[in-house]
């Protein structure tokens, strides 16, 4: 996988643009199809590439959210990927925030207000969305929201977190969202919510620039 972004690194591939085939790529780096087609599983799934039938894979599309050469092509596609995640999680996760407003237990509730405290790593922090995921009782947003937010994980997003200032900003958003589950606020966790993952989005964005 990494040997792929490399070559598309050194070869200059845009985004639009075709990768080497199958083949091609095979006899390069001296490994079977198989492999390969493993390695590219996990760029599709990661937003990197996508597959079109019949035609070959491509170099995903990006919006432009990094102006030109300010990084590197592999981390300007890993922003955007890591950006479009942040905007599909603020539509699930405001929609669970409501939920576990309802169904969340009092267990749940201290369990929530526990990890809110605790926000030292991006560890804590995947603890804590799927905290508030779990107390919706549903097992497959729970799921979706593990799911979406290690795959920004997996896209370095945990990088972005090494600014003191910016995780106490985030470990008071996250208290702020626990009280607002306990008093079962639904409004008030919605906003909380929205504001957090835009905020997050926003941040990385702007520190890539």
């Amino acid at each position: 996988m990494t040997r792929v972004l490399e070559l598309v690194e050194t070869r200059g591939i845009r985004p639009g643009q075709a990768l080497p085939t199958e083949r091609d790529l095979a006899e390069l780096f001296g490994v079977s199809r198989n492999v390969l087609r493993q390695a590219f599983g996990v760029l599709e799934e990661r937003g990197v590439i996508q597959t079109v039938r019949g035609s070959g894979r491509y170099l995903r599309e990006i919006r432009d959210v990094t102006p030109d050469g300010t990084c590197g092509l592999r981390t300007s596609v890993e922003i955007a990927s890591i950006a479009d995640i942040l905007e599909a999680r603020t539509l699930l996760e405001v929609q669970v925030a409501a939920l576990a407003c309802e169904r969340r237990t009092t267990e749940q509730a201290d369990s929530i207000m526990v990890l809110a405290n605790r926000l030292a790593s991006w560890e804590d922090n995947l603890s804590f969305h799927c905290a508030i995921a779990a107390a919706t009782h549903n097992f497959a947003l729970e799921r979706l929201v593990r799911q979406q937010a290690e795959l920004a994980g997996e896209l370095h997003q945990r990088e972005h977190y090494r600014d003191p200032d910016e995780l106490e900003r985030m470990r008071n958003e996250h208290l702020d969202l626990a009280t607002a589950i306990v008093a079962r606020d639904t409004s008030a966790a919605q906003n909380i919510t929205r504001e957090h993952l835009t905020r997050t989005r926003n941040l990385i964005l702007d520190r890539s620039r």
